[in-house]
């Protein structure tokens, strides 16, 4: 604005008036950022005060009745006002700014970003406003610290989505189709219409086009220590290098959790790439995109992904012949929308988290047969799927396949059976 005002004629007074509106928020400007600071730096401290260290994990601290009650959160409310006032005052300058540089000969550019800005700071402020002063019932509100980045981020999430889709899907159209793959868990459709607050619904459970009697075969592992037991990991690790080299890579491991990602491809890494089987790990060697256009041009790889890698990638063929489902995935109980979504049932663990978590394990299963022709191995390598009630929930939800249990020292063979491997 200032070179515009420097350098485009018009009257000395309205000149003046522009280069005071310059000043005006230059000193706006300085003024929020120090408030941001005082804003942020209070809301690290909160986070650190009232949760507990994780390692390298980010902390999470929701934003409960009970937090919102702590003298620490009326520290929260000073400096958020402070700041809302710092964002009001830069609201009020722009909106002087953009009808006085209107019939100016200035880039409709800078006219459009003017406005863009003050839209922008408008929403920053009613959002921050209704996160500290307004939560509203249907809404998860949370706040994390980045372990790593030291990044502090404000989030928040619908309570139930059900009743957005309401408002802003169901209640505008005649009929919706959904469809797709992996929508239903034990043959039926409850999680999922419980989910999306589906009612009145016309269903078809079909049959899937593959043959996967002859194309699937679900090994489970019955030996190995449950995860987060003394022994899990290396028993993992051996697991994984005696299968890997049998297959010659050809191979995706699912994760559930970086960490563990990070362990097991230091642990394998090694054994591996001695047979000349390339390992190739999510936030390790790439982006998803570039290890799994790595994945498919060398067979001999075996790929290590975590959340990304659960859905939506597609790869055909021999190339990944085998997948290795480390853990159940389960969601971590402190995470803030899995913890308050929880609250809402009278039986969280049966009514929501083992759907959903049987849910994410279909989409998992899922990777490995993606055509009629493809013919591949599924492994668990959580003994919970054969030594806890709930096993069978899982099991359940899978298109009917041949199914083997036994010790991880009878898997490679299992495997190269199966694939038809000499």
């Amino acid at each position: 604005l200032e070179h515009f005002v420097r350098t485009i004629d018009m009257a000395p007074s309205r000149k003046d008036d522009l280069e005071q509106l310059n000043q005006s928020l230059n000193l706006g400007v300085a003024r929020v950022r120090s408030r941001t600071s005082e804003f942020f730096n209070g809301i690290g401290d909160l986070i650190q005060g009232y949760t507990e260290s994780r390692g390298e994990y980010d902390l999470h601290l929701r934003l409960t009745t009970a937090i919102r009650s702590q003298p620490a959160w009326s520290d929260i409310e000073i400096n958020c006002e402070n700041l809302l006032l710092s964002l009001e005052n830069i609201v009020r300058i722009l909106g002087k700014i953009h009808p006085a540089i209107d019939d100016l000969a200035i880039p409709e550019t800078f006219k459009l970003e003017t406005l863009s800005l003050l839209n922008a700071s408008e929403e920053l402020r009613h959002q921050i406003s209704s996160l500290v002063f307004h939560p509203r019932d249907n809404t998860i509100h949370w706040l994390t610290l980045g372990r790593k980045s030291n990044m502090i981020c404000l989030h928040s999430a619908p309570l139930h989505v059900g009743l957005l889709l309401q408002n802003s899907l169901y209640s505008e159209k005649d009929s919706l189709i959904l469809t797709g793959a992996t929508l239903s868990t034990e043959g039926n459709f409850r999680y999922l219409k419980e989910r999306l607050s589906l009612e009145d619904t016309e269903e078809l459970l079909l049959g899937s086009p593959f043959d996967y009697d002859r194309a699937a075969l679900i090994y489970l592992v019955t030996d190995i220590p449950e995860p987060g037991r003394e022994g899990y990991q290396a028993a993992l690790a051996r697991a994984l290098v005696s299968l890997c080299r049998t297959t010659g890579g050809r191979c995706l491991v699912l994760f559930t959790a970086h960490a563990a990602l990070r362990a097991t491809h230091a642990a394998i890494q090694g054994p591996l790439e001695e047979e000349d089987i390339l390992v190739l790990g999510q936030g390790v060697d790439g982006s998803p995109r570039q290890l799994l256009s790595a994945f498919r041009s060398n067979p001999r790889t075996v790929l290590l992904g975590a959340a990304s890698f659960w859905e939506g990638i597609d790869v055909v063929g021999e190339t990944l012949s085998v997948l290795v489902i480390v853990r159940l995935p389960f969601s971590v109980p402190a995470d803030p929308i899995f913890a308050a979504r929880s609250e809402t049932f009278d039986d969280p663990f049966n009514e929501y988290a083992l759907p959903q978590t049987a849910f994410r394990f279909k989409q998992g299963f899922g990777r490995l047969i993606r055509s009629k022709t493809d013919r591949g191995v599924m492994v668990v390598l959580d003994s919970r799927l054969s030594t806890r009630n709930y096993g069978s929930v899982f099991v359940n939800s899978l298109p009917q396949c041949r199914m083997e249990r036994g010790p991880a020292r009878n898997l490679p063979k299992a495997v190269q059976d199966w694939l038809g491997e000499k």
